[in-house]
């Protein structure tokens, strides 16, 4: 079967790492990082994928979640799609909704290699800052994005150098008093994401060829009604859902 696969470049190594374990070859196309700041940019983006794989493949898979409605009323070809259910990127190299709800006691505000090359964070909006201003300046407006967060977490998904990561959030987290922790990775529901089977409803929304992607098809995720891999409700920030949060939870 012909798949082809959207992803965030955010997660270009993990993929990459997981399609080479699983053995698999499939035709990526890579998103710009920081689209899921911009939802409608975000979903503008996707439509156009799904409409030009009409016709290229049986099978499209969007390695993602609602990404503050960028999925939101997007229309498909002819193809089956497949999502994991899920908010954002952040449960899938989790493993599940029970282990970040979980990794984010205490407020926890997440960082990979790939968010920190590829994306609008708080490290590059410290780094900025520096060269604009003065370390006090950069310190004090990047404390009331931190505001409500107690550490850092490095998500050790094995596919870049933690202690150079370290390095780089070292000096905005030394000068907050706020902590840097590496914290495992579970791709399980990554792997089984790629390879299938798909039959778990609780996992993976499948929309039919020329169907529809609904905010309902969230719904219950949001409201704490599905049943989540550990079975257990998910605890979602409202600011999740209009996008902007992606690293963090607890703020």
């Amino acid at each position: 079967m012909e798949t082809i696969l959207v992803a965030c470049e955010t997660i270009r190594d993990e993929i990459l790492r997981s399609l080479d374990a699983l053995g698999l070859k499939f035709t990526v196309v890579w998103l710009e990082g920081g689209l899921h700041n911009a939802p409608e940019r975000l979903r503008k983006r996707l439509q156009g994928v799904l409409s030009d794989s009409d016709g290229a493949c049986e099978r499209l898979l969007i390695a993602m979640g609602y990404c503050g409605g960028g999925l939101r009323d997007l229309t498909t070809g002819n193809y089956e799609t497949v999502v994991p259910l899920t908010d954002d990127c952040l449960s899938l190299l989790l493993g599940s909704h029970s282990a970040r709800r979980k990794a984010s006691v205490p407020a926890t505000y997440f960082l990979t290699g790939g968010w920190l090359s590829h994306e609008m964070n708080v490290v590059s909006s410290y780094e900025k800052a520096i060269l604009r201003f003065d370390p006090g300046t950069a310190l004090r407006l990047n404390k009331v994005l931190l505001e409500g967060y107690s550490r850092f977490g490095l998500l050790n998904t094995g596919v870049y150098d933690l202690k150079d990561a370290k390095t780089r959030v070292l000096p905005l987290a030394r000068g907050l008093d706020l902590k840097v922790e590496v914290i495992n990775s579970d791709l399980s529901w990554l792997h089984q994401f790629l390879k299938g089977p798909y039959d778990n409803r609780d996992l993976f929304l499948r929309v039919p060829p020329h169907g529809k992607i609904r905010f309902a098809d969230w719904l219950e995720l949001f409201s704490g009604k599905r049943d989540s891999r550990a079975a257990d409700e998910m605890v979602v920030n409202p600011d999740d859902m209009k996008g902007g949060n992606l690293h963090g939870t607890g703020a």
